[in-house]
């Protein structure tokens, strides 16, 4: 993929709009890939293999976003002279919106598994080493739930 331009560039001709409607488009297809990729690791809980897409993700979604800015900045000028794929670029936009909200759910639901362990092991361990004792009233007391000791977690496995 080439590098976005400047997002102060003046589209002026038919084949300076076909480029940036091109690049924008390939940005899209390189992005949806590595949502893909992303979505396909976690789901198999690979996680560090997914974080590593980060550096490469970001890249991509950078140049996306340069493009889409020239995009606006030249929308009446593009609207004129490509209106027909400006429409496919509209389509294609929403089905990229749609793999996004996939990546993104995806990687929450793993975020919100990963927290949940975490908070598990923290309560267990705090369970373990709290004292069970009667209080004043002769009733045993409830372990409090704020108190958490910290949990150290092995990222080599």
């Amino acid at each position: 993929m080439t590098p976005a331009k400047k997002v102060s560039q003046q589209i002026s001709n038919l084949n300076e709009a076909e480029a940036l409607l091109g690049r924008i488009g390939d940005a899209m297809v390189a992005l949806v890939n590595v949502f893909e990729e992303e979505t396909r690791l976690v789901k198999a809980g690979k996680l560090n293999a997914a974080a590593e897409l980060t550096p490469h993700k970001t890249e991509l979604a950078s140049n996306y976003l340069l493009e889409i800015e020239t995009l606006k900045k030249n929308a009446p000028f593009l609207s004129r002279t490509v209106p027909s794929q400006i429409d496919e670029l509209r389509k294609a936009h929403s089905a990229f919106r749609d793999i996004l909200a996939l990546n993104l759910k995806v990687v929450a639901t793993a975020q919100s598994v990963a927290e949940s362990i975490v908070r598990g092991a923290s309560e267990d361990a705090t369970r373990r080493v709290s004292p069970t004792g009667y209080g004043a009233n002769g009733k045993i007391q409830a372990q409090s739930r704020t108190a958490h000791r910290p949990v150290v977690v092995s990222k080599s496995s």
